[in-house]
């Protein structure tokens, strides 16, 4: 069989705690016909001279894009997926460099993304820190614009074993044929971080294109471990993002109605916390928002 070549998309910014573990085990992979293509963000830690230390002890081409500020997230892949594609590379992976692989993980989502004649694949996600499932497979509710995870903090016990299609996945580690991109474009850049994974999956099945869940691919996840999970930072963007999202998506009708719903729902989550500081916060966050 030959290997189509495959471009991994990795954006850095303070990563420099999970490489070992994600050039390991990288570098470990039975699909061999792959080329890393690393995306600093201006990472104020040693992530990017850390990954090129790294990168001397694998079996792969890497390639280093520096950027001179934090341009976030979505245009951190956006400068690497374009790389990729001049490089001839008929797939792309995206992935979150706080991950560590099965020797398997791209193999078996590459071929099953060949038996199922899709364009888009992910794999079983789990928990670094307890073994549990972190993701088999993803729901998204366009009444609600909520996504869901589905197995998310069970233990795995055979439920979660067949393929099947979904309706969302983040991008933490997502197979894309090259024509995808043809199609739907690239990561919007104004979500910067959060909510950029929902726009695209969301825009690529508006295009006709199928998510499959893959679970023969595991992989283990270190969530938010170069974000930070509840934190000022992750307010702001997860609520700004929100409100970008539903106004991008929706009629004005619905983005009013909907809009009312979100705000005194939301106000009256961080009333009950009692958490003045974190509601101005958000409340910031949904008014920039619905101004983006």
């Amino acid at each position: 069989m030959n290997e189509p070549l495959i471009g991994i998309v990795t954006v850095l910014y303070n990563s420099e705690t999970v490489l070992d573990d994600f050039f390991t085990t990288l570098s470990k992979q039975k699909y061999k016909n792959i080329k890393l293509y690393v995306v600093d963000n201006k990472s104020p830690d040693n992530s990017l001279n850390k990954s090129k230390e790294l990168s001397k002890k694998c079996f792969f081409e890497s390639v280093f894009i520096a950027n001179p500020q934090n341009d976030g997230v979505a245009k951190g892949n956006n400068l690497g997926i374009a790389m990729a594609i001049t490089d001839r590379c008929e797939y792309i992976l995206l992935s979150n460099n706080d991950i560590v692989l099965n020797e398997n993980t791209i193999l078996n989502l590459y071929e099953a993304t060949i038996r199922s004649n899709v364009s888009i694949s992910v794999p079983k996600i789990y928990s670094f820190y307890n073994d549990h499932l972190w993701f088999a497979g993803g729901n998204f509710d366009k009444l609600t614009f909520k996504s869901k995870h589905i197995g998310f903090n069970k233990i795995d016990n055979g439920l979660f074993d067949k393929e099947s299609f979904i309706t969302y996945s983040p991008t933490c580690f997502m197979l894309i044929h090259k024509r995808v991109f043809d199609k739907v474009g690239m990561m919007d850049e104004k979500f910067f971080v959060y909510w950029d994974d929902t726009d695209f999956v969301y825009r690529a099945q508006k295009k006709g294109f199928k998510i499959l869940y893959v679970p023969t691919s595991t992989m283990k996840h270190k969530e938010s471990v170069c974000t930070g999970n509840k934190s000022d930072f992750f307010y702001r963007y997860i609520y700004r993002n929100r409100e970008y999202f539903i106004n991008k998506h929706s009629g004005i009708s619905w983005i009013r109605h909907f809009m009312d719903f979100v705000y005194l729902f939301t106000v009256m989550i961080f009333k009950m916390r009692g958490n003045k500081y974190q509601w101005n916060i958000v409340r910031k966050a949904m008014i920039e928002g619905c101004r983006m």
